[in-house]
């Protein structure tokens, strides 16, 4: 498997209207690219959209490759500048992109991308080699702005729901903060992976900081469900949580216990 990011520019591109087109029944959202790069089916493609945006928006995977013009779905209102379309039409190969997940804006920008190993600019295609940046482009959502109404009670209750689809542009996924904070309230902030706390090494600035892992991942379900913060959820230092998401689907606690250990 191959991981690559994508650059989007919107001035060229709409991306977002091809997406909303694409979706079928079954919850399956792609967008057809003019293929450049030597994309394989099962890779993973982090589409970045560049200025004024400048974040990685979307995680996809690749489920067709060298498809024809014909067995494409591009047209023309995706195109903001037509004459890019109409520029050897016909001729093109297309790769298909399967939409994974929304990324919340302010999220995956340049500049975090840049603090996490991105050299330069993302001017073209690019294969993904660097081990921060990918383990930071492929770790988990938990610690993200939350994308859900951020005036709800923060109490602790038995079950949360997570997946609600909301309506935008496209199907978006909401992470409730709520079990997180509740999660850390019955499980502590150590992680259970390793026992490291980041209050007992680093004081008051560290109290309560952990990340946390969803068991299941909610990208993976794809639909509304009752999360459990004490069964779902468990608090990782963030070593630990990059090193669950080494594989997909991501390595178990114990399975990485056992590494740790070893």
């Amino acid at each position: 498997m191959t991981y690559w990011i994508v650059p989007c520019r919107e001035s060229v591109f709409l991306i977002d209207a091809a997406l909303e087109a694409n979706k079928e029944e079954n919850d399956n959202t792609f967008v057809d690219w003019r293929q450049s790069n030597n994309f394989a089916v099962g890779d993973v493609v982090f589409l970045y959209k560049s200025s004024p945006k400048s974040q990685v928006a979307f995680r996809m995977e690749v489920m067709a490759t060298s498809m024809s013009y014909e067995e494409s779905t591009d047209k023309e209102l995706f195109w903001k500048d037509k004459s890019l379309f109409y520029d050897g039409l016909g001729s093109h190969r297309y790769v298909r992109f399967r939409l994974l997940m929304i990324y919340p804006e302010g999220f995956l920008t340049i500049k975090a991308l840049r603090e996490h190993g991105l050299r330069g600019n993302i001017q073209g295609v690019m294969e993904c080699k660097d081990e921060e940046l990918l383990n930071f482009l492929k770790g988990d959502l938990s610690e993200t702005p939350s994308i859900g109404n951020s005036d709800t009670e923060k109490s602790f209750v038995s079950e949360y729901t997570e997946g609600e689809v909301h309506e935008v542009v496209l199907n978006r996924y909401e992470r409730s903060r709520e079990a997180r904070d509740a999660c850390i309230a019955v499980k502590g902030s150590r992680c259970i992976v390793c026992g490291f706390d980041f209050e007992q090494t680093y004081g008051e600035i560290g109290k309560g900081f952990i990340h946390v892992h969803h068991l299941t991942p909610v990208s993976s379900i794809g639909k509304e469900y009752r999360l459990n913060p004490q069964t779902d959820l468990v608090p990782v230092c963030p070593n630990c949580h990059n090193m669950l998401h080494r594989k997909e689907p991501p390595y178990t606690i114990a399975e990485l216990q056992g590494k740790y250990n070893s």
